[in-house]
């Protein structure tokens, strides 16, 4: 149930921070508050196109995957956990959840975040690990704080998840 509910409690910091991040009109606002889980869900879509174009489209998607990458492999708790070929497939599933909350395909069909860090040993420190690692990808690439806050969103309902296993 903890799980679920941090699932549920980073959604909403999603939908909350692409809402944002487009400054969608009130009637969408209401739409998706009336409407429950199933517009949320609509709604994510169609303002996450933001998030995605903000990046930059697909090759400043990549450039952040790369440098949340390195950040990884340079972080002495995840480096322990995650070899080479895992970080890899880790930075093709952030670009993968970055299309999707876009409504987007998936660019790296077969790879999932949830999948490829399940049986890790991703525990409470390298989840906090992982995420700071992604804000200072952004932070290097000079991401805005809205978009820098869609993204950790997008991460750590993911990683807390698999460390409360």
């Amino acid at each position: 149930m903890k799980a679920n509910g941090r699932v549920a409690g980073g959604v909403l910091l999603i939908v909350a921070a692409l809402l944002d991040l487009t400054s969608c009109s009130k009637s969408a606002t209401n739409q998706m508050t009336e409407s429950g889980a199933a517009s949320g869900a609509s709604g994510m879509m169609q303002t996450g196109g933001a998030l995605f174009n903000q990046l930059g489209g697909m090759s400043g998607v990549v450039a952040l995957a790369d440098a949340f990458g390195l950040k990884l492999a340079h972080d002495p708790v995840v480096s322990k956990i995650l070899d080479a070929a895992t970080i890899s497939q880790t930075k093709l599933g952030l670009v993968n959840e970055v299309a999707k909350a876009s409504g987007m395909a998936a660019p790296n069909p077969g790879v999932d975040l949830a999948s490829t860090l399940s049986g890790k040993g991703i525990d409470a420190t390298a989840a906090n690990a992982m995420t700071s690692a992604l804000a200072a990808a952004a932070d290097e690439l000079h991401i805005g704080a809205p978009q820098k806050t869609a993204l950790v969103g997008l991460l750590t309902p993911i990683v807390n998840s698999l460390a409360s296993k």
